[in-house]
């Protein structure tokens, strides 16, 4: 049996519909950031970018209540909203993660990050 090779536009194609399926929503209410859909590395350029264009209020409350789908990347844009937050305002952070996905809570514990992040 043969395996057949698709085209590399096919791959981006693939990759397309996989954004489009797979995003996560941000929305905010006061300092308060509330996640919702999934966060994939098929996603997370378009959730930083969306991320980029919001004013980050302290104390900063990250809610996953709604989030369905996690993968490592989720630590990396919880890290990475405590970088904007202290470069928004110059001075040290306080932010607040609730609503943890058990898979993610345990990235967290995994990567050591998880006594200074979790509520």
């Amino acid at each position: 049996m043969k395996t057949r090779r698709l085209p590399v536009s096919n791959y981006q194609a693939a990759d397309s519909h996989l954004r489009r399926v797979f995003v996560a929503q941000i929305t905010q209410q006061q300092n308060t950031l509330h996640f919702s859909g999934n966060l994939l590395i098929h996603n997370i350029s378009e959730t930083l970018t969306h991320l980029q264009t919001l004013r980050l209020e302290q104390p900063l409350i990250l809610d996953f209540t709604k989030v369905k789908e996690v993968d490592t990347v989720a630590v990396s844009l919880i890290l990475e909203v405590q970088r904007q937050l202290h470069h928004q305002h110059h001075e040290a952070t306080a932010v607040s993660v609730i609503g943890v996905p058990e898979n993610l809570r345990s990235l967290m514990q995994l990567y050591g990050v998880d006594g200074f992040l979790l509520s």
